[in-house]
């Protein structure tokens, strides 16, 4: 019982902050209407007609000059280091659009350095505006045969994991897990239901009977569909919808028809980022981007705000400190100057002002994380351009060769073939075509192994491009056209200790270093985007059509359909096995 809260909401003690003059936007009722808020520790006091004694000489004044009163956004399901950012560089680029909360399980981070490394996040998001809940990462058994990854979660950080705090839930539960009902699945399913917390679905293209199985077993949310028919299928099932709008894979547009189209509630539908650079946020915002989005597609706006606060506060079960602007519950609030269009003029975060008239007015600490999360790149022996090469068997003049084709919009890749010639005892990805190499490099010092593929969809022509950052592995990924620009990609990773890089006719053009763990960038957060912002729209001006070629890039590593890339070469989803890139000898 918080008995100072009640006495500043009855006038016995003077309220830190009183937010004068906004209409509030009711989340829980759908009202608008004129009210004042005040706030004492954090906390909401009171809503409505205050108090006289809640005003006291040292209370801050805030005139919402009747703008609208709406609670701080929630994003709930993202992985935060997609954007490359610290936490404190993440929390600088969101909080302009009004984030308050965001639930990550920080899995990107524990592939290369562990359980160590998800602490050190949390010791550095604590007491910050945006606030970190935790759905754990779920799947803590190691498979190398596909993959090599630098760490992993064991069985025995579970428990401790989800019982903490932030943790709200399991994350990332796929459907062959539960229904084959494997031991470490009942396990999960009881910490869940021991600790009161959630369970996070994953089951993209799951129908019928077996979405059925999977749902009965209290699966919370999926944040996978594609399709308006499986966005529909997913809520008639129970599942809260998490509808993604991301920099690699876009489905808001889409998904969105179940409600303006189709008329569905959308008590039990969400917007969520799951994968964002940076230069998304600087150039489109973040929640803020998918309500504009919502509301044009033909959502009421206080629906869209509803999909962004209490929603997702409800799915996550953290209604009871987010969500809603109602006594108790934390005082995140963000004044909009226009509904519709989500414009933030203010920001308040756990009671104290930290965005004034679209600025960032928050002092952020420095921070600097362990030692063990810097310098994670080890290649075995520096990259050759001979070492990514597809040699030929003699007299061989043309291949036929598998292709994984990535579109940009969505994170599935699909399978193609195509004739490449053999020039000099190799085959050649000449400009004639779309189809580039692709090589994945072993970044661990583990065994150093190196995947070799074709790939197409990217359109730039001159240019070859890396990265350290490759669902779910995190090796270094390289493409282009030219083997010696992609052997100096990737040894410029190696001596930067991870990052993206540009290379053109034996020169590296543009570098974004990501020191920590590969993943994350140490530079301000602005200025990485802007720095990044250059570097893809260089692509696109060679023609590449993807939004966000650095970040369709990450996710052709990962094993969804058709193909993926990863340092034990070209894996075939269907079957989970590695396939020679290389059809027939021509």
């Amino acid at each position: 019982m918080n008995e100072k809260l009640m006495d500043v909401a009855i006038g016995k003690q003077p309220a830190d902050l009183i937010i004068t003059g906004g209409r509030v936007i009711n989340v829980l009722t759908g009202e608008i209407y004129f009210a004042d808020i005040s706030v004492s520790d954090g906390r909401i006091a009171a809503v409505g007609k205050l108090a006289p004694g809640a005003f006291g000489e040292k209370t801050r004044i805030v005139n919402a000059n009747g703008n609208y009163l709406v609670p701080g956004f929630i994003d709930a399901h993202i992985h935060f280091e997609s954007s490359m950012l610290t936490f404190r560089s993440f929390n600088r680029l969101v909080l302009p659009h009004g984030t308050t909360v965001i639930a990550s399980d920080v899995m990107e981070i524990s592939i290369v350095s562990g359980y160590k490394a998800i602490q050190e996040v949390f010791r550095e998001a604590e007491g910050l505006p945006v606030k970190l809940v935790n759905p754990v990462l779920a799947v803590s058994e190691l498979d190398d045969s596909l993959q090599t990854v630098g760490d992993h979660l064991s069985d025995d950080v579970l428990e401790e994991m989800i019982s903490t705090d932030h943790a709200v839930g399991f994350a990332e539960l796929m459907p062959d897990f539960i229904i084959q009902r494997s031991g470490q699945a009942r396990r999960l399913w009881n910490l869940a239901r021991q600790y009161g917390k959630t369970l996070e679905g994953h089951c993209p293209g799951l129908s019928d009977p077996e979405l059925s199985a999977y749902a009965s077993v209290g699966i919370r949310s999926d944040h996978e569909c594609v399709t308006r028919e499986e966005a529909r299928e997913k809520l008639r099932h129970g599942l809260h919808l998490l509808i993604r709008e991301g920099s690699a894979s876009q489905d808001l547009a889409e998904c969105i028809k179940v409600i303006t189209e189709d008329g569905m509630d959308a008590r039990y539908c969400s917007l969520v980022s799951d994968d964002i650079d940076m230069e998304h946020i600087f150039t489109y915002g973040h929640m803020d981007h998918k309500v504009r989005m919502a509301v044009k597609a033909g959502v009421d706006p206080v629906t869209a705000i509803q999909m962004v606060t209490i929603n997702p506060a409800e799915s996550l079960k953290i209604d009871d400190r987010y969500g809603s602007l109602t006594p108790g519950k934390c005082a995140d609030i963000v004044i909009l100057t226009d509904l519709s269009a989500c414009s933030v003029r203010d920001v308040i975060a756990n009671g104290t002002v930290v965005v004034s008239n679209g600025k960032v007015d928050y002092a952020f600490d420095d921070f600097r994380y362990a030692p063990f999360m810097e310098n994670t790149v080890h290649l075995q022996k520096p990259v050759t351009a001979e070492d990514l090469r597809i040699t030929a068997p003699a007299k061989t003049t043309k291949a036929r060769v598998r292709v994984m084709q990535v579109s940009g919009r969505s994170l599935y890749s699909e399978a193609k073939e195509a004739v490449l010639p053999v020039i000099d005892g190799g085959i050649c990805c000449n400009e004639e075509t779309d189809v580039m190499y692709a090589a994945c490099v072993e970044r661990y010092g583990k065994n150093g192994g190196i995947g070799k593929a074709f790939i197409s969809g990217f359109g730039f022509t001159r240019s070859s491009i890396a990265s350290s950052v490759g669902h779910d592995h995190h090796n270094i990924t390289v493409i282009g056209k030219n083997l010696e620009d992609m052997a100096l990609c990737v040894n410029r990773i190696a001596e930067t200790g991870g990052g993206l890089v540009i290379a053109e006719n034996g020169e590296i053009l543009f570098e974004l270093p990501l020191p920590i763990c590969g993943l994350l960038a140490t530079m301000d957060g602005e200025e990485a985007a802007v720095l990044l912002a250059r570097m893809q729209q260089y692509l696109r001006e060679q023609g590449c059509g993807i939004m966000s070629p650095f970040m369709s890039l990450s996710f052709a590593t990962l094993p969804i359909p058709d193909y993926a890339i990863t340092d034990k070469g070209l894996i075939e989803v269907k079957t989970l096995s590695v396939r020679d890139p290389v059809l027939e000898w021509v």
